[in-house]
């Protein structure tokens, strides 16, 4: 259900990079999801599609990437990738912070 909103919202800056750009009618969008925020890769792109109709986004071919979730070790400051349950750095098995990557939902590029 969170998609929604946030799909709502990409939507509306998809249309300002549009016009921004001078793109009459895209050919393809890629956007970017952090696997934190644990969005549904189907439910991202039917709720876009629900956005996009009667838009000039309407039919251009939604890509979607996924961006792992990164922890830092405050310990050795080993920058690495949560794998599931494991939050431990895998150099010196300090307990990892969480970091800014994975929380992402942008467009990273519209053509």
């Amino acid at each position: 259900m969170h998609e929604s909103h946030q799909v709502q919202h990409l939507i509306k800056h998809a249309q300002e990079l549009l016009l921004e750009k001078k793109i009459v009618k895209p050919s393809r969008i890629t956007i970017l999801v952090g696997e934190a925020l644990g969005f549904d890769e189907m439910s991202v792109r039917l709720h876009w599609e629900e956005f996009a109709l009667g838009t000039p986004l309407e039919s251009a071919q939604l890509v979607v990437n996924f961006a792992p979730v990164n922890l830092k070790c405050p310990a050795c400051q080993f920058v690495f990738s949560k794998k599931k349950s494991q939050m431990d750095c895998p150099k010196c098995h300090t307990l990892g912070q969480p970091t800014d990557s994975g929380k992402e939902f942008k467009i990273v590029s519209i053509h």
